[in-house]
């Protein structure tokens, strides 16, 4: 069974129906405390996805104030959820130059991936995974960047560490652009 954090985006959405997922409605605002109580009610979900992210609706809509609520929240969220696969989406903005863009990858083809981490594959891998050119279908592959482009992507890369130093079962997807 599945958790998913962020539910309500694009990509969360799908994955709700795709993979039959429980919407976990928490907040990075939250405290440890209320993280941990929602851990508690769900003790059957053994796969966390983290798609969520902190950001205003105004300009500026990412700053270092939002990139603090994001890494405080996560920590939160992975101390609470300490025994579970916690699958975290990252993106192409941790690189300082632009990558030449594979294409978009679809977002049934994100949830296949995600599916594949949630049953214990992928086991503490990073993972890129745009569309391949030539069919369509969703490639995986380790990739090391550079400096961040923005403070989006530097929070991004706080996560990852985050995750691969606090976590013992994690995948981290790093997403190219979602059709």
């Amino acid at each position: 069974m599945i958790g998913i954090i962020g539910s309500t985006s694009y990509l969360g959405q799908q994955l709700v129906n795709q993979l039959d997922g429980y919407s976990l409605d928490g907040r990075f605002e939250w405290s440890l405390e209320e993280w941990k109580k929602l851990a508690r009610t769900y003790p059957y979900l053994k796969s966390i996805v983290i798609l969520s992210r902190a950001c205003r609706k105004q300009e500026p809509r990412r700053d270092v104030d939002t990139m603090t609520s994001e890494v405080k929240g996560l920590a939160n969220i992975v101390s609470a959820f300490h025994d579970r696969r916690i699958i975290y989406t990252s993106t192409k903005a941790i690189w300082k130059k632009e990558q030449d863009s594979p294409g978009r990858v679809d977002r049934a083809d994100i949830g296949l991936m995600i599916d594949i981490a949630s049953r214990g594959h992928l086991r503490n891998k990073i993972l890129t995974i745009p569309t391949n050119k030539d069919g369509g279908r969703v490639y995986a592959d380790e990739f090391n960047g550079e400096k961040p482009i923005d403070i989006y992507g530097a929070t991004k890369i706080c996560g990852e560490l985050l995750i691969r130093n606090c976590c013992k079962d994690y995948t981290i997807f790093r997403i190219w652009d979602i059709a």
